[in-house]
């Protein structure tokens, strides 16, 4: 399930330094590049601030919403973002990319791994020799310890917020999400799932698609199995 009216308030409910760390962790990860592919780019935080250093991006999600909103945010920010509506799991390029990005727990979103895998060989094809895949997941650790049943309420008064997750088996989780804006009279009710999967069996899926060098980090940082999130840098080879 995509976001829906949830997207017009995503950004109020997000840290804005959270997109500057990856554009640093971007940028000390790849050296060189100029054409970008950004899939479940959300409202375009990351594409924005792509454009902003130069890049050529290609920002996609498949919420006709969030697009909705990253093409204001663009208009705003006087950045030239060609965004475009995709489902990761089935999509091709006309011409080849120095980086594709999947990042902010995008690819927990896919939750069968034969689509995992489509992704995976998409973006292999989609790339230059050379090319760079980045994309984060949530970490078994956050899914099994932090989000197990986690429950979040605010209530002020303009604005009241219910995040609640609910565990269903190893990995995966279901998101609710309540909204009411009391000053537009509006509430929000959306549901999403989310599955990930052992390191091992991204890694592995990862090779079989042609991947060859393939390094883990978390929270931006080295790999550490107790961190919220483990972000992949593949090579094309």
């Amino acid at each position: 399930m995509s976001y829906e009216a949830f997207a017009y308030y995503y950004d109020s409910l997000m840290d804005q330094e959270f997109y500057n760390d990856y554009i640093q962790f971007i940028n000390k990860h790849v050296k060189k590049y100029q054409t970008v592919l950004e899939l479940g780019c959300g409202t375009g935080e990351i594409a924005i601030r792509l454009a902003h250093l130069g890049k050529n991006v290609c920002a996609t999600d498949i919420s006709k919403d969030m697009l909705e909103v990253a093409k204001y945010k663009c208009i705003d920010f006087k950045v030239d973002v060609m965004l475009s509506r995709v489902d990761m799991c089935d999509f091709v390029v006309d011409t080849k990319l120095d980086l594709i990005l999947c990042l902010c727990d995008s690819l927990n979103y896919v939750t069968n791994l034969k689509d995992v895998k489509n992704v995976f060989q998409n973006t292999y094809d989609a790339l230059k020799k050379d090319g760079t895949f980045i994309f984060d997941v949530d970490s078994m650790y956050k899914m099994e310890k932090i989000l197990a049943n986690y429950d979040e309420e605010n209530d002020d008064e303009d604005f009241y917020f219910h995040w609640h997750v609910d565990h269903l088996e190893k990995g995966s989780v279901k998101h609710s999400v309540e909204i009411i804006d009391k000053v537009n009279q509006e509430r929000v009710y959306e549901e999403h799932s989310q599955k990930t999967f052992d390191i091992e069996i991204y890694r592995d899926l990862l090779e079989k698609v042609g991947f060859k060098e393939i390094e883990v980090y978390s929270d931006f940082n080295v790999y550490n199995e107790e961190c919220e999130r483990n972000i992949f840098v593949c090579k094309k080879g």
